[in-house]
Order: structure tokens, then sequence, then C-alpha cells
């Protein structure tokens, strides 16, 4: 991965996703930032559950950017049957 010296200190990183069909990025958190996703290549279904437990999903296509609230549980699954799908997250 190519680094940028301009984010050093900046509290900012970012890294690039790779989903095979079927694949889940399970139930996580990041207790410090948000991430904002942007999905290149593929489907991908993604969710949070926010601070009443309630669940919010969505079906992401290419060209679609999601934003995950800082602190919140969060996933994402590839629920295409035979495709990969590829994404940029960033944090900060």
């Amino acid at each position: 991965m190519a680094e940028f010296p301009a984010l050093n200190g900046q509290s900012v990183s970012y890294a690039v996703l790779e989903y095979p069909a079927g694949s889940v990025n399970p139930p996580h958190t990041h207790p410090r930032a948000a991430e904002l996703l942007f999905l290149t290549y593929g489907i991908l279904e993604v969710g949070f559950v926010d601070t009443t437990n309630k669940l919010f999903t969505q079906r992401l296509q290419a060209g679609d950017i999601f934003v995950f609230p800082k602190g919140l549980v969060h996933y994402q699954f590839n629920c295409a049957e035979s495709d990969f799908t590829v994404a940029v997250s960033a944090f900060g």
C-alpha cells in the first residue's frame, strides 16, 4: 500500500477491501472514528446497529458511498453468488 505523507498526524487512514463472493466482514466497531465506505466494484450489503438497538441496512452498488457512525457495531456482506466486490474505506 502506498503511503501518503500529508496524512501523517491527521488521524486519517484508508484501506482497500476485497470481498470474495458470499464473504462477510463480521460485526465490529471503530471506537475512535467513523468509517466512510466507497464501493468501487460489485454489490455489497452493509448495516449498522444504532444506540437504540435498531438495525439499519442498505444494499450498495458500484459508485455508492455509505457512512458507519463512530463506535457503532457494523458489518459488510458480499451477497453476490459468483462475483467479488471491491471497496475503499476511509477512517478519521
